[in-house]
This record gives C-alpha cells, structure tokens and sequence, in this order.
C-alpha cells in the first residue's frame, strides 16, 4: 500500500503547474482588455481661432459650416476639403470634392 501514497502524491504535483498556467492566462486576458478600452479613446479636436481687425473666428465651425453648405446642394460624400479664410473681407471660400463656394463671416 506504500505504492499507491506515492502515486496519489504525484498526482496533484501535476495538476498544480497546470492551474498557474490557468492563472496567467487570465491574467494576460484581463490585461489586455483594460488595454484595449484606453486605446478607444476618441482623437484629440483641436480648436483653432483668427483674430484678425477685433474679430475672432473659430476655423471648426466656419469648416462645418462650409461642409453642411455643400451637403445642401450634393449628395456625394465629402472627400476632400480645403477652407481659405479671408477676414478683410468678411468670407470664407472653400474647395470641397473640385466644388467652390463661399461663405459670409
């Protein structure tokens, strides 16, 4: 009967190694879904204003205008866009998809 005390002893040395195993990788798991939702964080927005004579423009908000102008008259999604802001005259002129137009300040 000895025999089998050995036998039995050996037995959970085997099974111990396999639960660590077990531990770290849910460690691992439980890691990288915290890294996960810090790399879905929405991007940075910067605000950018023009002073020009005591006015102040916000350049976001003249670009969104000038998006939803064009979106009035075409259906085709933006793809490309470029506002030139010009404060001494009061306007705004933009080039969106080949497409110009003008905006009052």
């Amino acid at each position: 009967m000895p025999e089998k005390k050995k036998t039995a002893a050996a037995a959970p040395a085997v099974e111990a190694p396999a639960a660590e195993a077990k531990e770290t990788k849910e460690t691992k798991t439980r890691k990288s879904a915290k890294a996960s939702t810090r790399r879905g964080r929405p991007p940075l927005a910067p605000e950018l204003y023009v002073e020009f004579s005591g006015k102040q423009y916000n350049v976001t908000d003249i670009i969104d205008r000038a998006k939803a102008d064009y979106r009035a008259t075409h259906k085709v999604g933006v793809q490309s866009c470029k506002v030139y802001v010009k404060p001494e005259e009061d306007a705004a002129y933009y080039v969106i998809n080949k497409v110009s137009g003008k905006l009052e300040l």
